[in-house]
């Protein structure tokens, strides 16, 4: 972890991915809120809404980070993507804890809940993408981690 805040802090790259990703998880935040208020007020179950529109925006989220963002092309697209559903599936289920739990327990209103899911999500969501879906993928990771851990 501390490996990761010091490079937060020195490496100018990876600090415009960072700014990048937050823009562009703005975006995507504006349209999985409009939407998920939109299902909302169509009748829709809660965990309907939640998971409506995290796909639609976990789509766009995809896209935007893909093609302006990391422009990583070195692996089939195919392959990113199946690993950014294995990230976003991670952070669905954080969504759907998160409100859930915020909802029924506390009785925060569900769009308050929504936005708080999203805080928790952002740290998880930007390493995942950064380092999984456009880095080596979690084959290659688990690979990587393997090979430093292995003795020499």
């Amino acid at each position: 972890m501390r490996v990761l805040l010091d490079r937060a802090r020195t490496d100018r790259g990876w600090q415009y991915q960072l700014l990048r990703y937050c823009t562009i998880g703005g975006v995507v935040f504006v349209v999985d809120i409009g939407l998920y208020t939109a299902l909302l007020r169509a009748a829709f179950p809660l965990w309907a809404s939640v998971t409506i529109a995290y796909c639609v925006a976990v789509c766009i989220h995809f896209a935007l980070n893909k093609y302006w963002n990391f422009r990583k092309h070195d692996r089939p697209i195919q392959d990113q993507a199946s690993t950014h559903v294995v990230v976003v599936g991670l952070c669905l289920l954080t969504t759907i804890a998160v409100v859930g739990v915020l909802v029924t327990y506390f009785g925060v209103n569900p769009v308050v809940a929504k936005i708080v899911a999203v805080a928790v999500n952002v740290p998880i969501g930007f390493l995942g993408v950064r380092y999984l879906t456009f880095g080596r993928g979690i084959a290659g990771t688990v690979r990587e981690i393997r090979t430093r851990r292995a003795p020499h």
